[in-house]
Protein backbone atom coordinates (compact mmCIF):
# COMPACT_ATOMS: atom_id res chain seq x y z
CA UNK A 1 0.00 0.00 0.00
CA UNK A 2 1.10 3.18 -0.68
CA UNK A 3 2.20 5.29 2.17
CA UNK A 4 -0.19 7.81 3.56
CA UNK A 5 -0.36 11.57 2.31
CA UNK A 6 0.47 14.50 3.73
CA UNK A 7 -2.53 16.77 3.60
CA UNK A 8 -5.40 15.50 4.86
CA UNK A 9 -8.67 14.16 3.42
CA UNK A 10 -12.13 15.07 5.12
CA UNK A 11 -15.57 14.36 4.67
CA UNK A 12 -18.47 16.26 5.80
CA UNK A 13 -21.94 15.26 6.07
CA UNK A 14 -24.46 17.02 6.99
CA UNK A 15 -27.37 14.51 6.75
CA UNK A 16 -25.66 11.19 7.86
CA UNK A 17 -27.40 8.03 8.86
CA UNK A 18 -27.75 4.92 10.41
CA UNK A 19 -27.88 2.05 7.96
CA UNK A 20 -30.67 -0.82 9.07
CA UNK A 21 -30.26 -3.89 6.61
CA UNK A 22 -32.88 -6.56 6.10
CA UNK A 23 -32.11 -9.67 3.77
CA UNK A 24 -35.32 -11.71 3.08
CA UNK A 25 -36.05 -14.37 0.61
CA UNK A 26 -38.96 -12.20 -0.97
CA UNK A 27 -41.13 -9.17 -0.52
CA UNK A 28 -45.03 -10.19 -0.86
CA UNK A 29 -48.18 -7.41 -0.72
CA UNK A 30 -49.99 -7.24 2.24
CA UNK A 31 -48.03 -10.24 4.42
CA UNK A 32 -45.25 -10.19 7.07
CA UNK A 33 -41.73 -10.33 6.01
CA UNK A 34 -39.09 -12.14 8.42
CA UNK A 35 -35.41 -11.11 7.36
CA UNK A 36 -32.86 -13.89 7.07
CA UNK A 37 -30.44 -11.46 8.36
CA UNK A 38 -30.24 -8.16 9.44
CA UNK A 39 -27.82 -5.75 10.92
CA UNK A 40 -26.97 -1.57 11.36
CA UNK A 41 -23.85 0.45 10.21
CA UNK A 42 -22.83 3.81 10.39
CA UNK A 43 -24.37 5.45 7.12
CA UNK A 44 -24.65 8.28 4.90
CA UNK A 45 -22.46 8.79 2.01
CA UNK A 46 -20.07 11.24 3.43
CA UNK A 47 -19.85 8.38 6.41
CA UNK A 48 -19.53 5.65 3.76
CA UNK A 49 -16.47 7.48 2.35
CA UNK A 50 -15.21 8.20 5.67
CA UNK A 51 -15.15 4.70 6.54
CA UNK A 52 -13.64 4.04 3.01
CA UNK A 53 -10.19 6.37 3.50
CA UNK A 54 -10.26 4.67 7.09
CA UNK A 55 -9.57 1.15 5.26
CA UNK A 56 -7.01 3.01 2.83
CA UNK A 57 -5.54 4.33 5.88
CA UNK A 58 -5.25 7.51 4.66
CA UNK A 59 -4.51 10.99 6.68
CA UNK A 60 -8.69 11.26 6.91
CA UNK A 61 -10.81 13.36 8.89
CA UNK A 62 -14.69 12.80 8.83
CA UNK A 63 -17.30 15.56 10.48
CA UNK A 64 -20.84 14.83 10.54
CA UNK A 65 -24.25 15.88 12.17
CA UNK A 66 -25.27 13.85 15.02
CA UNK A 67 -29.10 13.98 16.47
CA UNK A 68 -31.04 12.43 19.27
CA UNK A 69 -30.51 9.13 20.40
CA UNK A 70 -30.13 6.98 16.60
CA UNK A 71 -27.40 10.24 17.04
CA UNK A 72 -25.65 8.69 19.91
CA UNK A 73 -25.89 5.24 18.77
CA UNK A 74 -24.25 6.54 15.00
CA UNK A 75 -21.30 8.28 17.27
CA UNK A 76 -20.72 5.08 19.21
CA UNK A 77 -20.57 2.74 16.34
CA UNK A 78 -18.45 5.89 14.30
CA UNK A 79 -15.75 5.79 17.33
CA UNK A 80 -15.30 2.28 16.72
CA UNK A 81 -14.68 2.72 12.79
CA UNK A 82 -13.11 5.62 12.10
CA UNK A 83 -9.67 7.24 14.17
CA UNK A 84 -10.60 10.55 13.92
CA UNK A 85 -14.49 11.78 13.63
CA UNK A 86 -15.79 15.40 14.47
CA UNK A 87 -19.50 15.53 15.37
CA UNK A 88 -21.40 18.48 16.08
CA UNK A 89 -25.34 17.25 17.79
CA UNK A 90 -28.26 19.07 17.37
CA UNK A 91 -31.51 18.87 18.21
CA UNK A 92 -34.25 16.09 16.36
CA UNK A 93 -33.52 12.57 15.23
CA UNK A 94 -30.59 11.54 13.04
CA UNK A 95 -32.49 9.84 10.50
CA UNK A 96 -32.29 5.67 9.56
CA UNK A 97 -31.90 4.51 5.92
CA UNK A 98 -33.40 1.34 5.52
CA UNK A 99 -32.48 -1.30 2.56
CA UNK A 100 -34.06 -4.19 2.00
CA UNK A 101 -32.43 -7.11 -0.61
CA UNK A 102 -34.20 -9.40 -2.04
CA UNK A 103 -33.20 -13.44 -2.86
CA UNK A 104 -35.75 -14.05 -4.99
CA UNK A 105 -35.97 -12.58 -7.69
CA UNK A 106 -33.17 -10.69 -6.80
CA UNK A 107 -33.77 -7.08 -6.33
CA UNK A 108 -33.15 -4.12 -3.56
CA UNK A 109 -34.91 -1.90 -2.28
CA UNK A 110 -33.65 1.52 -0.66
CA UNK A 111 -35.72 3.41 1.45
CA UNK A 112 -33.83 6.74 2.68
CA UNK A 113 -35.30 9.20 5.32
CA UNK A 114 -35.55 12.80 5.80
CA UNK A 115 -33.09 13.55 8.76
CA UNK A 116 -33.31 16.62 11.45
CA UNK A 117 -33.36 20.24 10.67
CA UNK A 118 -29.82 22.21 11.63
CA UNK A 119 -29.80 26.35 11.79
CA UNK A 120 -27.68 28.19 10.23
CA UNK A 121 -25.73 28.66 13.22
CA UNK A 122 -24.81 25.35 13.32
CA UNK A 123 -23.89 25.07 9.46
CA UNK A 124 -21.47 27.55 9.78
CA UNK A 125 -20.23 25.90 13.03
CA UNK A 126 -19.83 22.46 11.13
CA UNK A 127 -18.18 24.12 7.75
CA UNK A 128 -15.62 26.15 9.90
CA UNK A 129 -15.10 22.85 11.66
CA UNK A 130 -14.89 21.01 7.90
CA UNK A 131 -12.67 23.82 6.64
CA UNK A 132 -10.17 24.15 9.30
CA UNK A 133 -8.99 20.21 9.10
CA UNK A 134 -9.26 20.30 4.95
CA UNK A 135 -5.98 23.07 5.32
CA UNK A 136 -4.81 22.69 1.57
CA UNK A 137 -6.02 18.90 1.55
CA UNK A 138 -8.83 17.67 0.39
CA UNK A 139 -12.41 18.16 0.99
CA UNK A 140 -15.53 15.45 -0.08
CA UNK A 141 -18.96 17.03 0.08
CA UNK A 142 -21.33 14.08 -0.78
CA UNK A 143 -24.70 13.33 0.03
CA UNK A 144 -28.06 15.03 0.19
CA UNK A 145 -28.49 18.24 2.83
CA UNK A 146 -30.84 18.75 5.98
CA UNK A 147 -34.33 20.05 5.41
CA UNK A 148 -33.88 23.58 4.54
CA UNK A 149 -30.31 24.13 3.97
CA UNK A 150 -30.32 25.80 0.29
CA UNK A 151 -28.94 23.85 -2.80
CA UNK A 152 -25.90 26.69 -2.62
CA UNK A 153 -24.34 25.46 0.32
CA UNK A 154 -21.63 22.89 -1.50
CA UNK A 155 -21.26 25.63 -3.81
CA UNK A 156 -19.87 28.05 -0.99
CA UNK A 157 -18.04 25.25 0.69
CA UNK A 158 -16.02 24.68 -2.42
CA UNK A 159 -15.10 28.64 -2.54
CA UNK A 160 -14.28 28.65 0.49
CA UNK A 161 -11.86 26.19 0.16
CA UNK A 162 -10.83 26.83 -2.72
CA UNK A 163 -9.98 30.54 -1.23
CA UNK A 164 -7.30 28.59 1.62
CA UNK A 165 -5.83 26.40 -0.89
CA UNK A 166 -7.81 22.89 -0.70
CA UNK A 167 -9.25 20.51 -3.51
CA UNK A 168 -12.84 19.77 -3.65
CA UNK A 169 -14.55 16.42 -4.59
CA UNK A 170 -18.83 16.78 -4.76
CA UNK A 171 -20.76 13.62 -5.76
CA UNK A 172 -24.32 15.50 -4.51
CA UNK A 173 -28.17 15.05 -5.69
CA UNK A 174 -28.59 16.73 -9.38
CA UNK A 175 -29.85 19.76 -8.03
CA UNK A 176 -26.93 20.71 -5.69
CA UNK A 177 -24.60 19.44 -8.66
CA UNK A 178 -26.07 22.08 -10.69
CA UNK A 179 -25.08 24.85 -8.32
CA UNK A 180 -21.80 23.49 -7.35
CA UNK A 181 -20.90 23.31 -11.15
CA UNK A 182 -20.46 27.33 -10.67
CA UNK A 183 -17.87 27.43 -8.44
CA UNK A 184 -15.38 24.56 -10.35
CA UNK A 185 -14.77 22.15 -8.33
CA UNK A 186 -11.53 19.78 -8.69
CA UNK A 187 -13.58 16.58 -9.36
CA UNK A 188 -17.21 15.82 -9.15
CA UNK A 189 -18.63 12.40 -9.65
CA UNK A 190 -22.05 12.01 -11.21
CA UNK A 191 -23.78 8.57 -12.44
CA UNK A 192 -24.74 8.04 -15.95
CA UNK A 193 -27.93 8.59 -15.14
CA UNK A 194 -27.20 12.10 -13.11
CA UNK A 195 -24.70 13.33 -15.98
CA UNK A 196 -28.30 12.78 -18.39
CA UNK A 197 -30.39 15.27 -16.01
CA UNK A 198 -28.05 17.83 -15.68
CA UNK A 199 -27.37 17.57 -19.54
CA UNK A 200 -31.18 17.20 -20.88
CA UNK A 201 -29.54 14.51 -22.61
CA UNK A 202 -29.91 10.20 -23.57
CA UNK A 203 -26.69 9.01 -23.65
CA UNK A 204 -26.06 6.03 -24.86
CA UNK A 205 -22.64 5.05 -25.70
CA UNK A 206 -19.15 5.64 -23.79
CA UNK A 207 -18.23 8.25 -26.39
CA UNK A 208 -21.48 10.22 -26.24
CA UNK A 209 -20.55 10.19 -21.79
CA UNK A 210 -16.93 11.51 -22.23
CA UNK A 211 -18.60 14.00 -24.73
CA UNK A 212 -20.72 15.66 -22.18
CA UNK A 213 -18.42 15.38 -19.45
CA UNK A 214 -15.59 16.70 -21.73
CA UNK A 215 -18.31 20.14 -22.49
CA UNK A 216 -18.46 19.84 -18.44
CA UNK A 217 -15.00 20.08 -17.93
CA UNK A 218 -14.49 22.81 -20.50
CA UNK A 219 -16.42 25.39 -18.57
CA UNK A 220 -13.63 25.19 -15.08
CA UNK A 221 -14.34 21.37 -13.72
CA UNK A 222 -11.01 19.86 -13.51
CA UNK A 223 -12.01 15.99 -13.52
CA UNK A 224 -15.49 14.82 -14.15
CA UNK A 225 -15.80 10.48 -13.22
CA UNK A 226 -19.02 8.95 -14.59
CA UNK A 227 -20.21 5.50 -12.84
CA UNK A 228 -21.73 3.09 -15.57
CA UNK A 229 -22.40 0.63 -12.60
CA UNK A 230 -21.36 -2.69 -14.28
CA UNK A 231 -20.08 -0.91 -17.24
CA UNK A 232 -17.33 0.62 -15.69
CA UNK A 233 -16.53 4.24 -15.48
CA UNK A 234 -15.13 7.27 -17.62
CA UNK A 235 -12.57 9.72 -15.86
CA UNK A 236 -12.11 12.99 -17.95
CA UNK A 237 -9.53 15.53 -16.97
CA UNK A 238 -7.73 18.63 -18.76
CA UNK A 239 -5.89 16.70 -21.14
CA UNK A 240 -7.89 13.42 -21.92
CA UNK A 241 -10.86 11.11 -21.30
CA UNK A 242 -10.25 7.35 -20.00
CA UNK A 243 -12.36 5.01 -19.70
CA UNK A 244 -12.22 0.83 -17.81
CA UNK A 245 -14.46 -2.24 -17.66
CA UNK A 246 -15.12 -3.21 -14.01
CA UNK A 247 -13.94 -6.45 -12.88
CA UNK A 248 -16.33 -9.53 -12.97
CA UNK A 249 -17.43 -9.80 -9.27
CA UNK A 250 -20.27 -11.17 -7.96
CA UNK A 251 -22.55 -8.39 -7.15
CA UNK A 252 -23.97 -8.52 -2.97
CA UNK A 253 -25.36 -4.72 -2.56
CA UNK A 254 -24.16 -1.80 -4.34
CA UNK A 255 -24.73 0.41 -0.84
CA UNK A 256 -21.90 2.09 -0.67
CA UNK A 257 -19.95 0.98 -4.04
CA UNK A 258 -20.28 4.87 -5.35
CA UNK A 259 -18.77 6.41 -2.25
CA UNK A 260 -15.78 4.00 -2.01
CA UNK A 261 -15.32 5.32 -5.41
CA UNK A 262 -14.87 8.76 -4.51
CA UNK A 263 -12.72 7.58 -1.65
CA UNK A 264 -10.58 5.93 -3.76
CA UNK A 265 -10.31 8.88 -6.06
CA UNK A 266 -9.97 11.76 -3.35
CA UNK A 267 -7.33 9.10 -1.95
CA UNK A 268 -5.01 8.44 -5.07
CA UNK A 269 -5.20 12.29 -6.15
CA UNK A 270 -3.84 12.85 -2.75
CA UNK A 271 -0.75 10.75 -3.51
CA UNK A 272 -0.59 11.92 -6.94
CA UNK A 273 -1.29 9.74 -8.89
CA UNK A 274 -2.16 9.57 -12.38
CA UNK A 275 -5.81 9.88 -14.07
CA UNK A 276 -5.96 6.53 -15.17
CA UNK A 277 -4.34 4.95 -11.96
CA UNK A 278 -6.79 7.14 -9.96
CA UNK A 279 -9.74 5.44 -12.35
CA UNK A 280 -8.53 2.05 -12.05
CA UNK A 281 -7.89 2.39 -8.04
CA UNK A 282 -11.39 4.16 -7.82
CA UNK A 283 -13.20 1.09 -9.43
CA UNK A 284 -11.34 -1.68 -7.93
CA UNK A 285 -12.49 0.06 -4.51
CA UNK A 286 -16.44 0.55 -5.94
CA UNK A 287 -16.25 -3.31 -7.34
CA UNK A 288 -14.67 -4.31 -3.90
CA UNK A 289 -17.50 -3.14 -1.87
CA UNK A 290 -20.43 -3.87 -4.46
CA UNK A 291 -19.18 -7.69 -3.27
CA UNK A 292 -19.66 -7.04 0.60
CA UNK A 293 -22.86 -8.15 2.11
CA UNK A 294 -25.58 -4.91 2.91
CA UNK A 295 -23.69 -1.87 3.76
CA UNK A 296 -20.41 -3.67 4.48
CA UNK A 297 -16.97 -1.87 2.37
CA UNK A 298 -14.14 -3.44 0.43
CA UNK A 299 -11.67 -5.57 2.09
CA UNK A 300 -7.98 -3.90 0.94
CA UNK A 301 -6.11 -6.66 0.37
CA UNK A 302 -8.95 -7.59 -2.10
CA UNK A 303 -8.21 -4.24 -4.23
CA UNK A 304 -5.01 -5.37 -6.04
CA UNK A 305 -6.71 -8.34 -7.73
CA UNK A 306 -9.78 -6.37 -8.59
CA UNK A 307 -7.15 -4.09 -10.40
CA UNK A 308 -5.65 -6.61 -12.79
CA UNK A 309 -8.54 -7.33 -14.03
CA UNK A 310 -9.47 -3.60 -14.95
CA UNK A 311 -8.12 -2.13 -18.02
CA UNK A 312 -7.53 1.41 -19.20
CA UNK A 313 -8.86 2.67 -22.59
CA UNK A 314 -7.68 6.14 -23.50
CA UNK A 315 -10.55 7.96 -25.68
CA UNK A 316 -8.62 10.81 -27.01
CA UNK A 317 -12.29 13.54 -25.56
Amino acid sequence: MISSPLLPIVSLSLNPAIDLTYEINDLQHDQKTRATSSHYDPGGTGINVGRALEKLKANSYTCCITAGKMGEFLHTMLEQELTNVTTLQVEGETRINTTLIQQSPQYQYEINAVGPSITPKQLDKIIGQFLTLCQQGIGILTGSLPPGIPDSTYKTINLALQQQGGRCIIDAPVNVMKQALLSKPFLIKPNQHELEILTKKTLTTIEQVATEARAISDQGTQYICVSLAEKGAILTGPTNSYYCNSPAIKVDSTVGAGDSMVAGLAYAFSQNQTPEQALKFAVACGAGTATQAGTQLFHPHELASLSDQITIKTLDI
